[in-house]
């Protein structure tokens, strides 16, 4: 089940850079310091603050235990939920961030911070939307699958 998993989870972040790709534009653009920053770094302080790091761990390893029992999958289901509104949140900072930045640059000679915060401003949203699909939709999708099968 592992490697199955794993495999449906390369080929969301294969097909998402062959569209980048196929439409013209280089995956370098979407890795941004900045916005990796916000996406990252936030949800992980907020993880880190609110669940113990054996928690954490087992969240991630849960879904794949077959003797995983209903306390630990409903634990893992709960984090990755939990997990996604925190990244949702920080995209949610970073776009304001970047359309912050953009108001108090709206002038003629600031056209470079305009284009670099728009950027910014986009790619928490777009950088969101992908590790939404590689990370806490198929790990909380298998915990959920696991749960019901308990059943």
């Amino acid at each position: 089940m592992k490697v199955k998993f794993f495999i449906g989870v390369f080929f969301v972040a294969a097909i998402s850079g062959g569209v980048v790709i196929i439409s013209g534009g280089r995956l370098s653009l979407f890795i941004d310091v900045p916005t990796l920053l916000v996406i990252l770094v936030i949800p992980a302080a907020i993880a880190f603050a609110s669940w113990p790091v054996k928690d954490i761990g087992r969240a991630f390893s849960a879904p794949f235990d077959a003797d995983a029992g209903r306390g630990e999958l409903e634990k893992s289901r709960l984090f990755f939920e939990s997990l996604r509104q925190w990244i949702l949140a920080a995209a949610l900072l970073g776009t304001m961030v970047g359309l912050v930045s953009i108001l108090a640059f709206a002038d003629a000679k600031n056209l470079d911070k305009l284009g670099r915060n728009l950027a910014v401003m986009l790619l928490c949203l777009t950088n969101s939307l992908f590790l939404f699909l590689i990370l806490p939709l198929p790990f909380e999708a298998l915990a959920k699958r696991r749960l019901a099968e308990l059943n």
